[in-house]
């Protein structure tokens, strides 16, 4: 469920649609720009540097590749409660890491 949260936020953020899901949601929201005259994913921060900037992308599709996925799938057995904790709060990094982003969309926009 909290990566099901980040889902949907990295999906309101970037203003796609319902149905971009999972690692393709975040490839397309974080997505580095093609050419020059590309501007990239809406999530892509042109004023970052690109090897974090791609990191970042790559971040977010390994969590949800490695943890949203399975889930989706199949029944995922989380045995030892201190490693479900820890994608709990993987997933609370990644809200913050969304906050900051959100946050920098709104500077951009408000006068």
């Amino acid at each position: 469920m909290a990566m099901k949260e980040v889902e949907v936020r990295v999906r309101e953020l970037a203003g796609l649609s319902n149905s971009v899901i999972g690692k393709t949601l975040m490839t397309d929201a974080f997505r580095p720009p093609k050419n020059a005259n590309d501007h990239g994913g809406p999530l892509w921060d042109p004023t970052a540097d690109p090897g974090e900037a791609v990191a970042l992308m790559e971040l977010f599709k390994g969590a949800f590749g490695t943890f949203k996925n399975p889930a989706s799938h199949r029944r995922v057995d989380f045995a030892d409660p201190t490693e479900a904790a820890e994608v709990v709060l993987l997933a609370d990094l990644l809200m913050r890491l969304l906050d900051k982003i959100a946050a920098a969309q709104n500077a951009a926009t408000s006068p």
